[in-house]
């Protein structure tokens, strides 16, 4: 065991003893049912454990619902709290009569507090609500009027990234009443309105226990067992914070051995609950790329110490035995392909060189000032590398037409002229610039070009030359 592994251990020892002092002190209690429970037709269940200061401002958003009290109700979970977030809790409930106070002995996850709020309530709805993050004040009534009207059993609300926390924004870019499963399963964060009818027909409950992607195997059940799963985009809905002090179970260190369990269980579920065997290993092709293939991200692989990054992909080999055939692997484009070429001969130096070569692949593509009668564009590479290839592609916005051109090095600088008779066969339309380069035998994928710093002509190769909002080469051929 390296000293990172003892510290870790010993870290978890103390944290261990902390609650288990603590849970001398804590007793269990339940506020009861509430004034709504015979009326709400949303329940926000909320697993509480030492979320202060953030609990409160969570609360606040709760108290602030434009929906009628008599509609929803609060059900939140004290998992043994020792911050003081439980008198926070008795203060909100005696002022809102809407709101149900569970305290329970620590259970060390959010399942079992989860399942407590399920068999809390009868409301028609369940929506899963972290305590250290933010809801929408039209939330609860605009998801339950679009549930309602479209009968929908899932429910995957606009969720925006706060305090640095990252959130697939494409996933959440436009509603759809019916998602495609291979969509819907790229989110498997549990802030979803999920209609109770569909828990109870099959017994769907949160794992309990310390389980990395608990949320994950039941969100999996709920979406291969709904018969509407839909995305509501049209209002920020839910704000998903990112704790500055780490404590997010999502930021903490996780055993690989175990996380990788968890995805051979998602896995399991996807196979044993979907009709369609052919899709269901696409759907485990994508879990393996969002959940495994993620490990091997040039600065996080690197920052492991040489005893972790074997046991990663030791563990990561043993799923790919069982789960991704060669055939499925083709199907992975650049780095993921790569990546899980190497895991599965188990060559931890071949990751770290891959590694190297993926951030090559990736340098600020930015174009110099050209001048306004000509048409050579010259491009710098920062930090720049000895590339195999450098090629411009022009592509014509909206639709599926390019051009490629090769760039040759000049100096610190790739040039090319594009030819103006060539650049109209893509019509009137926008043309985006990327730039796509080949190091150690692999395409990289294309980049876009950033445009110059200090402004640009007006003209271009007979199309107007423009940045667009995030800072890129454009060319407008429309007349």
């Amino acid at each position: 065991m390296d000293i990172t592994d003892k510290l870790g251990s010993a870290q978890r020892k103390l944290k261990q003893f902390a609650a288990q002092v603590g849970q001398v002190r804590i007793r269990t209690s339940d506020s009861g049912p509430t004034a709504s429970a015979q009326t709400a037709r949303v329940a926000v269940v909320i697993p509480v454990f030492n979320a202060m200061p953030y609990l409160q401002v969570l609360l606040d958003s709760l108290a602030a619902q434009d929906l009628d009290p008599a509609l929803f109700e609060v059900i939140a979970v004290d998992d043994g709290s020792t911050d003081g977030g439980g008198q926070v809790l008795d203060s909100f409930a005696a002022r809102n009569p809407n709101w149900r106070v569970i305290r329970q002995r620590n259970s060390g996850w959010p399942g079992k507090p989860r399942n407590v709020g399920i068999e809390s309530s009868t409301a028609d709805y369940i929506f899963f609500c972290d305590a250290d993050d933010v809801m929408g004040p039209e939330a609860l009534r605009r998801m339950l009027d679009f549930a309602d009207e479209h009968q929908v059993d899932v429910l995957a609300p606009r969720v925006v990234g706060i305090g640095g926390r990252g959130v697939n924004s494409t996933l959440f870019a436009k509603t759809l009443v019916d998602v495609p499963i291979r969509q819907i399963l790229a989110t498997l964060m549990p802030q979803k309105l999920i209609r109770r009818e569909l828990l109870t027909a099959h017994g769907i409950r949160f794992p309990e226990g310390k389980i990395r992607l608990e949320d994950g195997m039941m969100l999996a059940r709920c979406y291969l067992l709904a018969r509407r799963i839909s995305i509501l985009a049209d209002y920020d809905y839910y704000f998903i914070r990112a704790r500055g002090n780490g404590t997010n179970i999502s930021s903490q260190g996780t055993v690989p051995e175990k996380y990788t369990r968890s995805v051979f269980e998602i896995a399991r579920i996807i196979k044993d609950n979907h009709s369609d065997a052919d899709h269901a290993e696409l759907l485990v092709l994508d879990l393996y790329q969002r959940k495994l293939l993620r490990s091997y991200v040039p600065t996080r692989f690197r920052a492991m110490s040489p005893r972790v990054r074997a046991r990663w992909v030791k563990a990561h080999a043993g799923f790919l035995g069982q789960h991704i055939p060669l055939r499925l692997e083709e199907q992975l484009g650049f780095p993921f392909r790569q990546r899980s070429q190497l895991v599965r001969k188990q060559d931890v130096e071949g990751l770290l060189r891959l590694a190297a070569t993926e951030e090559a692949l990736r340098p600020d593509c930015r174009a110099a000032l050209p001048q306004p009668s000509g048409t050579e564009l010259r491009v710098r590479l920062e930090p720049a590398a000895k590339y195999e290839s450098v090629h411009l592609l022009a592509r014509a916005r909206g639709k599926d037409s390019q051009l490629m051109f090769e760039l040759r090095p000049d100096g610190r600088d790739h040039v090319v002229h594009l030819p103006v008779s060539e650049m109209a066969t893509l019509g009137n339309v926008i043309v985006d610039l990327y730039v796509q380069l080949r190091l150690d035998g692999i395409d990289g994928n294309p980049r876009r070009l950033l445009a110059p710093e200090d402004g640009l002509p007006t003209e271009f190769g007979g199309k107007r030359l423009y940045a667009t909002v995030q800072g890129n080469l454009s060319l407008d051929g429309r007349s």
